[in-house]
């Protein structure tokens, strides 16, 4: 493996690939931790709220501070206007980055009382959602995600609350599922994911799948993998938000690599959150190596001044993974995703069109035509489909 690693890097060194053309899917983004800086000053003045810090780059002592400027921004979305901004926005951002397709988890307990509710809510940010992939061409599907802080009675309400949502018809995004999982997120010291289990057997039917974050810092001392391999055997979930500390137990590895599970990694975010103690002892490069499925994410653009093509550009240069691998955590991002057969196929061509280029000349989509490939249009349908 090492060999080939290093042959790779050979290859690499001949020419360099451009990180934006490599079609990408983003699975680990948090809507209201994706708000533009310059829009979160923009809402604080409109409504006499105090800007929280700017934490961009910085290091967090622990999660409190994290958690205290997440909530500062969900204060500032009061309005229907701040959502389809919102949404928009992020759409927008994603697209910058050459993201086909985006995931994003949404702390919808934050802010649901000012719309009438966690059911109109939804309701609200998938009409945004519809506005936002037609002007843009990335594709959305959300993530609903419980707050483990908060008592495992408020996530099995939160769960029935999705249902609500799709039994009865209103959980769509050109006519087809917009939500398409149920989370868990939030500070995991002192709060497992053992008492939410129930939640997830309410919500993860009929085409919602369980996307727990775990593994990012152990809910109580050296519990960090088995909180990993709980969401997996017991929860039933294939995609672990994080999932990094799963790199201290060889065999839940191995595990991880046996089922297919993917991890959905954000390199910036675990340094600034000190998972890990530097960026060059990120566990992103071992996992892949042992064959564990993973994915490049940004986790939260706003706090931690990072985007999608800014953490891939950062797992090539610090990281040192090479373009192969780079391309199959695009690939994996497409194919863990929960979007739509011809946006996945449509994705992996170019990744394998991008990864096949023999030199800069070489022809690889654009990330605008390949925008205009999967740009949905107003009636619902896929153009070209």
């Amino acid at each position: 493996m090492q060999d080939a690693t290093k042959r790779a890097r050979v290859d690499d060194a001949a020419f360099e690939r451009d990180l934006l053309a490599l079609p990408k899917a983003e699975l680990h983004i948090h809507l209201e931790g994706a708000m533009r800086p310059s829009t979160l000053t923009e809402l604080c003045a409109k409504y006499g709220i105090v800007r929280p810090p700017d934490t961009r780059g910085q290091q967090f002592p622990d999660f409190g501070p994290f958690a205290t400027c997440y909530i500062a921004v969900c204060e500032c979305l009061r309005h229907e206007d701040d959502i389809f901004r919102l949404v928009r926005e992020v759409a927008e951002d994603a697209a910058a980055c050459g993201a086909l397709w985006i995931e994003p988890a949404l702390s919808i307990l934050l802010y649901a009382h000012r719309f009438g509710g966690v059911e109109a809510t939804l309701e609200l940010l998938l009409r945004a959602a519809a506005i936002a992939e037609t002007s843009t061409g990335v594709g959305l599907g959300y993530v609903v995600a419980a707050e483990r802080h908060l008592p495992p009675a408020e996530a099995s309400n939160l769960a029935r609350n999705v249902r609500n949502v799709i039994d009865g018809g209103k959980g769509m995004i050109h006519d087809r599922l917009g939500i398409v999982g149920f989370g868990l997120h939030s500070a995991e010291s002192g709060n497992p994911p053992e008492p939410f289990a129930e939640a997830f057997k309410i919500a993860c039917v009929g085409g919602v799948v369980a996307i727990p974050h775990a593994g990012e810092i152990p809910p109580s001392p050296g519990t960090g993998p088995a909180s990993v391999q709980f969401c997996v055997d017991c929860i039933g979930a294939r995609r672990i938000e994080h999932g990094v500390l799963a790199a201290e137990d060889p065999a839940l590895v191995k595990h991880l690599a046996d089922l297919g599970a993917c991890l959905d990694v954000c390199p910036t975010s675990n340094y600034l959150l000190r998972v890990c103690t530097s960026l060059s002892e990120h566990p992103l490069p071992s996992l892949i190596r042992a064959g564990v499925t993973c994915t490049i994410n940004s986790d939260d653009p706003l706090l931690f001044g990072c985007n999608l093509l800014g953490e891939y550009e950062l797992c090539r240069s610090d990281l040192g993974l090479t373009d192969a691998e780079l391309a199959a955590c695009a690939r994996a991002s497409f194919r863990h995703s929960r979007a739509p057969e011809d946006v996945k196929q449509r994705g992996l061509i170019g990744v394998e069109a991008w990864l096949n280029a023999k030199d800069s000349k070489s022809h690889v989509p654009s990330p605008q035509k390949l925008h205009d490939l999967v740009k949905i249009d107003s009636c619902g349908s896929d153009v070209g489909a």
